[in-house]
């Protein structure tokens, strides 16, 4: 199954940039030798904007799909709002949690 130039196993790109970036964040965090859990290390900004590009590539898988799924088409606007404009801790609690989320919107839109 084709979604107008997406394959059907393109929603697995979605986990693997925002689980790839947070962990590329913490592994030059550890390679550093500072604390893995400093929240205002600014190699957490790979984590953040593996996040974002993860939610823009969920958006995309979502608006080329037939069925239309509104949560994930607004995916990419949340990652604006939750990491460059909102007034939230983004460290990697937070970067685990939205990983964690757009990789559930994503299996969901493959189905």
């Amino acid at each position: 199954m084709s979604w107008h130039g997406f394959d059907s196993r393109a929603w697995r790109v979605v986990p693997l940039v925002s689980f790839g970036g947070i962990l590329v964040s913490a592994i030059a965090i550890v390679a550093v030798g500072d604390p893995i859990l400093l929240v205002t290390h600014p190699f957490w900004t790979v984590g953040r904007v593996a996040c974002i590009v993860a939610a823009f590539i969920l958006g995309a898988i979502a608006y080329s799909t037939e069925r239309k799924d509104l949560v994930s088409l607004m995916a990419p606007l949340f990652a604006i709002i939750i990491f460059v404009i909102g007034d939230f801790s983004t460290g990697p609690m937070m970067q685990v949690l939205f990983a964690a989320t757009i990789t559930f919107l994503a299996m969901r839109v493959e189905k």
